[in-house]
């Protein structure tokens, strides 16, 4: 498989979504990480899922770990909570995320050169341009894994629904019901 049979159209958040906003985008599409875009939705760049528990964590909970229990689940709430008041643009200017340039391939790239950038860049997603630099989609970890599977011989009818659905049509007509739209 190359890139361009692989490529689908993501929910992405910009500068101004807050921090509990896109927790929920993470949750509800089962992303592996984030694409955040311009005013103009061109990708920018993109913030690897697990970066957004640190979000959560005070900074001396993330330097000692063990501190982590000062905190009751009431206390644990209200740090969730405080994600409303921080949009992604404030926590990446306060560098408590770290935004990675977006690794891109060609549309023609093969699985093996879709895994070498998405491995590089130690990103779980990547852009999908052509020569120009003009954007087609962006490919996604699970996505690309379920064409190795496939490619390894580990096919079933779940890796073959991924391959055949993108992210963002999750819920089309079919036997999960109606059509769900992107946020």
């Amino acid at each position: 498989m190359r890139a361009e049979d692989l490529v689908e159209q993501v929910p992405t958040v910009t500068r101004a979504t807050t921090g509990a906003e896109a927790a929920r985008v993470v949750a509800e599409y089962r992303l592996s990480g984030l694409v955040v875009a311009d005013e103009s939705g061109e990708p920018i760049a993109v913030v690897p899922g697990s970066q957004l528990f640190g979000l959560v964590l005070p900074r001396w909970v993330r330097d000692d770990r063990k501190l982590v229990h000062a905190y009751d689940e009431a206390g644990a709430d209200d740090l969730c909570r405080r994600l409303n008041e921080s949009t992604i643009g404030d926590l990446l200017d306060d560098e408590k995320l770290t935004a990675k340039k977006l690794p891109s391939v060609l549309p023609e790239d093969t699985l093996l050169e879709i895994a070498s950038a998405m491995d590089e860049a130690h990103s779980p997603v990547v852009v999908v341009r052509d020569a120009d630099g003009t954007f087609r989609g962006v490919l996604t970890m699970s996505r690309v894994l379920a064409a190795v599977a496939t490619a390894a011989g580990q096919d079933s009818d779940l890796v073959r629904r991924r391959l055949a659905k993108d992210i963002i049509l999750r819920g089309t007509p079919d036997e999960s019901g109606p059509t769900r739209e992107a946020p």
